[in-house]
């Protein structure tokens, strides 16, 4: 299975993937409308895209009140007319993958495996590759990295 893989040290935070994510999507380039974001951490110096890990147990999919999450092909996708918008996913999402605008959830689908994100990144920074035992304890270490983050 193929899964979105970020490399920190390779984002310069030109945010061309936030871009290309909400051109895609909704048909404008609006950074607040991308299902993917890019924090800056001035003080250590790094950009770090934040992405759907697409989790083998997610969250969001666990707590939604309404079945608005399904997961198809190891994707975690999002029924918007079962959603009642309460944000409870946004809210519990660990890796702030989920955003909102106004009452819209934005989540990754990854564009119907062609994630135009991968596409437009030119450092590489996020890469769509098929998992293997390696990439598969790297993503976890990437995960768990941003939890880390997320709680200072």
């Amino acid at each position: 299975m193929k899964r979105l893989y970020v490399y920190p040290e390779k984002c310069t935070g030109c945010r061309e993937c936030s871009l290309a994510c909400s051109l895609t999507k909704f048909g404008e380039c609006n950074p607040k409308k991308a299902a993917i974001s890019v924090v800056r951490d001035e003080f250590n110096r790094y950009e770090l895209p934040i992405i759907c890990y697409q989790c083998d147990d997610p969250v969001c999919h666990k707590f939604c009140h309404q079945n608005a999450y399904f997961i198809k092909d190891g994707v975690v996708l999002h029924n918007e007319d079962k959603c009642v918008g309460c944000r409870l996913c946004a809210v519990l999402c660990p890796y702030n993958a989920i955003t909102t605008l106004n009452s819209e959830i934005i989540k990754c689908d990854l564009c119907d495996g062609d994630p135009q994100c991968v596409k437009y990144c030119s450092t590489q920074a996020i890469q769509y590759l098929e998992e293997t035992d390696e990439l598969e304890k790297r993503r976890k270490k990437m995960a768990e990295h941003f939890l880390a983050i997320n709680k200072k």
